[in-house]
C-alpha cells in the first residue's frame, strides 16, 4: 500500500509539472502573436523604395515637341506678310508638304501648311485685294478665271515692294517666302503654303493662276 502511495504522488507531481510547462509554453505563444491568431493578410505590406536624395529620376519622360505656331514663325520674318483670317495650321498637311517642297526647293526649305474651309475665290480676293497695295505687284482680276483647280503663287519678296501707302514692305534680302494657294477638290476647301529658303528662288514666279 506505501508502495502504491508513492507511486500516486509521483505520479500528481508529474502531472502538475506537465501542466506548468504547457500553460508557460501557452503563454510565450499568445505574447508572440498578441493573444490572436496571424494570418497571411496582416503581413505587412513591402515597403516603397525611397525617393533619392541625388535630384535624379530612375526613368526620363521624353518631353513631347512644342506644337509650332506658324503664324507667329512668318510675323518673325516680316510683320507685313498676309495670312488669311480663318485659315488654321494643319501640322499633318506640313509634314506631308515638307518632303515634296524640299526635294523641289532644296533642303533647306521650310514650308507651313494652313488650310480653311472657305472656298478659293474668298482666299483668292483677300490676297490679290492685300497685294494690290503695292506697285510691284501686277493687277489682277477681282475673282478667279472659272477652271478646274485653280491655284495662286506670289514670290511676295518681290511682290510686296513700293506700297501706294508707306507702310510695312518684305526686305528683298530677307529670307524668301512663296505663297501658294491651291483649291482642293474635298475638305479643307483651300489649301494655304508659305514656302521660306534662305535664298531667293530660281524662275519663281511672281503671279499666276
Amino acid at each position: 500500500m506505501a508502495h502504491t502511495a508513492h507511486q500516486l504522488l509521483n505520479f500528481s507531481l508529474m502531472g502538475r509539472f506537465a501542466a506548468a510547462a504547457f500553460l508557460s509554453a501557452a503563454l510565450l505563444l499568445a505574447g508572440c502573436t498578441g493573444g490572436q491568431e496571424g494570418t497571411a493578410a496582416e503581413e505587412q505590406q513591402p515597403k516603397k523604395n525611397p525617393i533619392t536624395t541625388n535630384g535624379q529620376q530612375t526613368a526620363t519622360q521624353p518631353q513631347p515637341p512644342a506644337p509650332v505656331d506658324a503664324k507667329k514663325e512668318l510675323k518673325s520674318i516680316s510683320n507685313a506678310i498676309p495670312i488669311y483670317a480663318n485659315a488654321q495650321f494643319r501640322e499633318d498637311l506640313t509634314r506631308r508638304d515638307a518632303v515634296m517642297i524640299r526635294n523641289q526647293y532644296g533642303p533647306k526649305a521650310e514650308v507651313y501648311t494652313l488650310a480653311t474651309d472657305d472656298s478659293f475665290p474668298q482666299v483668292y480676293h483677300y490676297y490679290t485685294t492685300y497685294l494690290a497695295q503695292f506697285r510691284a505687284y501686277p493687277a489682277q482680276p477681282p475673282y478667279p478665271p472659272q477652271q478646274n483647280w485653280r491655284t495662286l503663287e506670289v514670290h511676295l519678296n518681290q511682290a510686296m515692294q513700293d506700297p501706294f501707302i508707306p507702310g510695312d514692305t518684305l526686305k528683298a534680302g530677307d529670307r524668301q517666302v512663296t505663297l501658294q494657294v491651291a483649291e482642293t477638290e474635298a475638305e479643307p476647301k483651300t489649301v494655304i503654303r508659305y514656302i521660306v529658303t534662305p535664298e531667293p528662288i530660281s524662275g519663281a514666279a511672281i503671279a499666276s493662276q
